[in-house]
């Protein structure tokens, strides 16, 4: 369980599907891909879903910014003055840096936590990205029409 966590969000941070790991998220620098090209699992639930990442760029821009304060206030001898000017405009910037890695993360929770849009397969042996058959499909489709 805890293998299959991190995998997921190896697979956010390196920019992948995280339905099957092989489909990139990105079509160019900025814009994010409709549907994945290796399983065509669709990335985007619904509008105003991307609210979630911005959060996730706050975290990821912060945590850098307090973490290279510390380290830079115990490693040399700037003084806070000089420091404010380093880390500020590293806040600055850090949120257009993280913003790929940020909608990658973002991506892998939604998935971790409702799954993406997930289509039934439809030909014989063929599975989702969760591991269902067809077989099992169409019982499932069969139970919910009676």
């Amino acid at each position: 369980m805890l293998v299959e966590l991190v995998d997921i969000l190896l697979r956010g941070f390196r920019l992948r599907c995280p339905c099957c790991g092989y489909g990139k998220l990105f079509e160019s620098l900025t814009l994010i891909r409709e549907r994945c090209s290796g399983c065509d699992e669709r990335f985007e639930r619904e509008p105003g879903q991307w609210f979630g990442s911005i959060y996730t760029n706050l975290v990821l821009t912060l945590g850098f910014t307090v973490t290279g304060y510390l380290v830079l206030e115990s490693v040399t001898s700037l003084t806070t003055s000089q420091q404010l000017h380093i880390w500020t405009t590293i806040a600055v910037t850090a949120p257009f840096l993280f913003y790929r890695i940020s909608k990658g993360l973002w991506v892998s929770m939604i998935f971790l936590g409702e799954g993406l849009y997930i289509r039934w397969p439809h030909s014989t042996g063929q599975t989702d990205c969760i591991g269902r058959s067809s077989s099992q499909t169409q019982d499932r489709k069969l139970h919910s029409v009676r």
